[in-house]
């Protein structure tokens, strides 16, 4: 169940992508790097993550409950929406569509927080191996395969 509910994740951040002027999208949970679509590599936005994390505990620790995070930079902005312990970052280049990311992503983080904890506490069938997928190539030599998660 968790390898289809991923792809589905990847999906609907990437409609979010294509919503205004962002530039990268990445969803965390915890500390975690979830879907990273940002034009960097992991381990630069694993620090970002970390940096926004730390940022949100210190305010929390001080009674604030902080639900977002807006950062502007030389020509770029970085918008972080919380839910939980899920964390969306969102790279945008025009300041004024802050309001109308921060909606969206709040409202993507709200309807995803099923597919997120699907994802990350897989089911009986995903442990199990039952969840197969049959893929036909198309090409009669190599005929039809299976292919099988693997935990």
């Amino acid at each position: 169940m968790a390898a289809k509910i991923v792809p589905s994740l990847r999906s609907a951040l990437e409609r979010l992508k294509h919503a205004g002027s962002i530039n990268g999208l990445c969803l965390a949970w915890r500390r975690q790097i979830l879907i990273n679509l940002f034009p960097y590599q992991d381990f630069r936005v694993e620090q970002a993550i970390h940096a926004v994390q730390e940022a949100r505990e210190h305010y929390a620790g001080g009674g604030h409950d902080v639900k977002q995070l807006w950062f502007g930079f030389d020509g770029v902005q970085m918008l972080v929406c919380f839910h939980g312990e899920c964390a969306l970052m969102v790279l945008h280049c025009r300041a004024v569509e802050v309001d109308f990311i921060a909606r969206a992503g709040a409202a993507f983080l709200e309807d995803a927080q099923l597919l997120v904890d699907a994802a990350l506490n897989p089911g009986a069938a995903d442990v199990n191996g039952e969840d197969t997928t049959r893929l036909d190539a198309g090409d009669e030599e190599f005929g039809p395969q299976v292919t099988r998660v693997v935990r």
